[in-house]
């Protein structure tokens, strides 16, 4: 026998690996299938895990904006049809607005966190929503008073309605003006409030103009339509716009800061830094902010600067993320 034929053929000692590699090849064909079946069939369930966590996370955002443009269409196609109704556009504007406001945060506090101070105009938004209300109410037959004036109708709302929203507009202008704390203010607006809704439920109303002079209160659809008009587009710019542009950003080494609008920025160590919620109006801070509070800010500088961040949304949550962006620093420094 050549050498080549030996080297060829296994020895003796080799011939159990030979069999043994033989058989685990034939093993591996009959097999191999099945294991590629169920590598693709992980790999599919793990791309429609993907999709649904990729569904889920986007779905809010989606839904938010599909229902908004749902009220902006109907309004289009009532006022194609018979009478435009404002509401539901103005509701869906408010609802882009602050969709077009969370996406600024997100990219504005990739690295941190970031909050704005708005103007005390955010607390007016039950003003221009009531007119608005009041105007399309008063497009309906059955509800607004029809009166002849210069040969052409006039729907007018009823002087209950328009009570009421006067009413409305004395609370919100009062709690927004004068600081009236803890409990006693919550007391306050909950009288006035049922004061006005039981006289215009019982129709006491008409006695206390009469014994006032003989007084009549009546408002026709287009003053409640231009009123929320002219407070609607000033509260969407303000609070979604020009707010924006006063910002806190609260990173874990530095602090930025713009407190005004066109003001450049000023820069602040984080470390040291002393900072106090401040929600003492409830009326303001809660039932017309939605959570809404102050931030008080002490830098640790030598003139010991006090700065207060007012009508900051969701304040506790805003104070919660920084809370872990200190204690995050404090383990990376450990």
């Amino acid at each position: 026998m050549s050498e080549e034929d030996q080297l060829d053929l296994p020895g003796d000692g080799e011939t159990g690996i030979g069999n043994a590699s033989a058989k685990d090849g034939l093993s591996g064909l009959d097999s191999g299938e099945p294991k590629d079946r169920a590598k693709a069939g992980d790999d599919g369930d793990n791309d429609r895990e993907t999709g649904r966590q990729r569904r889920r996370g986007l779905s809010p955002a989606y839904c938010l904006g599909i229902f908004a443009l749902i009220l902006i269409v109907s309004s289009v196609v009532s006022g194609i049809l018979n009478h435009f109704l404002i509401t539901p556009f103005a509701a869906g504007m408010s609802l882009f607005g602050a969709l077009w406001y969370i996406s600024v945060r997100r990219r504005s506090s990739s690295d941190g966190v970031i909050f704005y101070s708005h103007s005390q105009i955010l607390y007016y938004w039950p003003i221009w929503a009531g007119a608005f209300v009041i105007s399309d109410l008063a497009e309906i037959p059955g509800i607004a008073t029809i009166v002849t004036i210069s040969d052409a109708e006039t729907m007018l709302a009823p002087p209950q309605m328009a009570l009421f929203h006067l009413i409305v507009v004395a609370v919100v202008v009062f709690f927004t003006s004068v600081n009236i704390r803890g409990v006693w203010a919550v007391v306050f607006a909950v009288t006035l409030l049922s004061i006005g809704l039981t006289f215009s439920v019982l129709n006491w109303w008409p006695q206390v103009f009469a014994y006032l002079g003989g007084l009549s209160l009546h408002a026709d659809q287009g003053f409640y339509r231009v009123m929320g008009v002219v407070l609607f587009l000033p509260w969407l710019l303000v609070v979604f716009i020009f707010d924006i542009r006063r910002f806190f950003h609260f990173l874990p080494t530095q602090i930025t800061m713009v407190n005004e609008i066109g003001e450049g920025e000023k820069n602040y160590d984080s470390i040291g830094v002393v900072m106090e919620k401040k929600r003492d109006n409830f009326m303001q801070h809660m039932a017309l902010g939605f959570g809404s509070g102050d931030i008080i800010l002490t830098p640790k500088v030598a003139d010991r600067e006090v700065i207060i961040f007012p009508n900051v949304l969701r304040v506790n949550k805003v104070l919660d993320q920084i809370q872990e962006i200190r204690e995050k620093r404090g383990r990376n420094l450990g």
